[in-house]
Formats: structure tokens, C-alpha cells, sequence
């Protein structure tokens, strides 16, 4: 680090407000603080060195994955474990939706029990029909289905019962992707079948780690499938798209922690999640894969790489 970056850092650690330190997701140490102040200046993570997790075998350096970008981060310390293709921009699909439940938390006023339901003019092509055309449901019941199912009706019913145009709400995630420094993104559209939605694994990691610091999100996320009766009695069962639920990485010692799913033509197949090991959370981006299953499978390899050739304190 050149001597202004370093000035920069200790004035960043003298100045900067502890909301600013929590809202990056570290803890209040020394290290920790050092490395969100890092994080601050220079718009990057610290990579893996002597103040994260050890690489115990050197020889090594990653798997070789379907994916064009991939990028894996230790949670607790913001630490690259490993990067490819990591600040290419490619369409991101459905990931989009974890920027618009963002957007919907924290610029409108809502509750969680209003009544809402899908109208006919929510309707877009591509992806399923979740919910019936008119039916009594809550905000919380179209909110669930967005992340879990990536369901786009109910992600545009959402964006219209709080009253929003959608331009303007378009505006309100590009302003919000700014604001939490992800400078190479840009979002067209609220649910991700644009594919002038683009990022880089970089961002997208970004906004999922933000993402997953809401509980309203992270609650909804680590969920494999929906339950809903609607006001009228209709039952709808709706399973999850992330199929890391079904694998290793869901079972002792693995757990899988929340994730967002996307696919278009133009992105491919991708995922964000986070996945933990024996209390080690670690973050995980795959973009661009080329078959459905193969984003799943390079979650796995990567993490199982991870995991065989770090060791933490």
C-alpha cells in the first residue's frame, strides 16, 4: 500500500463512525477495523494473507470451474480466497432481485400483512406462474416467493402495491448499488430478465453479503420452498430454486445459508450464496455457467477446494 492509501487508512480508523465499520458486516477489532477502513479506500477486499485464513497447501491454486467468474470470500474477514474472471461485467439475471428487496425495504413504506396480489399487468414473460391472477394475499407472502422461487410476477405485483413507477425504481436500486460501491453495476429492470442488468462477481458478492445482514432477507433466502394459503383458502406449495439444499453443502459439517439463483440467455447460469463449515462462513459468486446444474456444481468444488486447503484459527 502506497504511503497516501496508508494515511488515508489511519484517518479512515480515526474518522469513520462505528455504523459505517457494522454496516460492511465486520466486528470491532483491530484487524477487523483495519480491514473494513481497506475496504473503504480502496473499494477491494484485503486478499488472503497473515490476518485471514492460511493457505496450508501452497501448491495449489483452485479448481477448475464451468463458470467464467467465480469468487470466494471469508465472511468474517473479507479475505479472497479465491478469484477468476472476478471484474468481467456479465448479465446477472435473478441475483437482481436481492438489490430490489433491498430497495423495497428501505425506500418505501409498507407492511408486511397489506393485503397485495398479482394483477394481469404484472405479468412479464419468461419463468413460472406462481400465484393465481386476483388472489387474497399479504406483502410478506409475494416478498417470500420473490427470493425463494425468483417468482417475477410477484416481484413486479411488490414494486406496484408500494406504489412505485418503475422507472423510478429503477433509479433507486442504480443509486443504491452506488452507495454500497458497486461501481461496474447497472440495473434496467427490477427482476433480472433484462440483460442490461450487469455486474461483476466483485458486486454481486457485495450485494450479497449486504443482502444476507437484513434478516428479512437472510430469513427468506435460507428457505428451500414456500407454504402459503391465501385469504380464500387456495394452498400453494412452491419450491426454491437453489439447489445447493439438496447437496453435501447442506449437511454436517456444511451448511448452506442463503443464496439467490438466476439464469437468462445472455448470463447464463448463476449463483450467489453463502455456505458455512464448523462456524466458517464463506461467500460464493458464480456467473456465466453454461448448463443449469454446473453453477451448483462449481458452488461445490470450489467450497470443498476452500475448505481442503485453508485452515482457520
Amino acid at each position: 500500500m502506497k504511503l497516501n492509501s496508508f494515511v488515508n487508512v489511519l484517518l479512515a480508523l480515526a474518522l469513520a463512525p462505528a455504523g459505517a465499520m457494522s454496516s460492511l458486516g465486520v466486528t470491532p477489532s483491530t484487524p477487523d477495523v483495519i480491514a473494513a477502513s481497506v475496504r473503504m479506500q480502496t473499494n477491494t477486499f484485503p486478499v488472503a494473507d497473515t490476518r485471514g485464513p492460511k493457505k496450508t497447501a501452497t501448491e495449489s491454486f483452485g479448481v477448475v470451474t464451468d463458470a467464467p467468474s467465480v469468487l470466494i470470500r471469508d465472511v468474517e474477514t473479507g479475505v479472497t480466497l479465491m478469484n477468476r474472471g472476478d471484474e468481467t461485467v456479465r448479465p446477472i439475471a435473478s441475483i437482481t432481485k436481492l438489490m430490489t428487496a433491498l430497495v423495497l425495504l428501505d425506500e418505501y413504506e409498507w407492511n408486511w400483512e397489506d393485503e397485495a396480489t398479482v394483477l394481469r399487468e404484472d405479468v412479464t414473460e419468461g419463468g413460472r406462474w406462481y400465484y393465481r391472477f386476483g388472489d387474497s394475499l399479504t406483502m410478506e407472502q409475494l416478498f417470500s416467493v420473490m427470493l425463494v422461487a425468483s417468482g417475477n410476477n410477484e416481484t413486479l405485483a411488490l414494486v406496484r402495491e408500494v406504489g412505485a413507477d418503475r422507472a423510478a425504481f429503477v433509479q433507486k436500486m442504480n443509486a443504491k448499488a452506488q452507495a454500497m460501491g458497486m461501481t461496474q453495476t447497472t440495473f434496467a429492470g427490477p427482476i433480472g430478465l433484462n440483460p442490461q442488468n450487469q455486474s461483476t462477481a466483485n458486486d454481486a458478492l457485495l450485494l450479497l453479503h449486504e443482502a444476507l445482514s437484513r434478516p428479512e432477507i437472510a430469513s427468506r433466502v435460507s428457505e428451500r420452498s414456500v407454504s402459503t394459503v391465501s385469504g380464500v383458502g387456495n394452498v400453494y406449495e412452491i419450491e426454491g430454486t437453489n439447489q445447493l439444499f439438496s447437496t453435501f453443502l447442506n449437511q454436517g459439517p456444511y451448511r448452506v445459508l442463503g443464496g439467490k439463483t438466476g439464469s437468462l440467455d445472455e448470463a447464463g447460469y448463476c449463483l450467489a450464496t453463502r455456505v458455512a463449515r464448523d462456524g466458517q462462513e464463506v461467500d460464493i459468486v458464480v456467473l456465466g455457467a453454461s448448463q443449469p446444474d454446473a453453477r451448483f456444481s462449481d458452488v461445490q468444488d470450489v467450497v470443498s477446494w476452500v475448505f481442503d486447503v485453508y485452515e482457520w484459527n
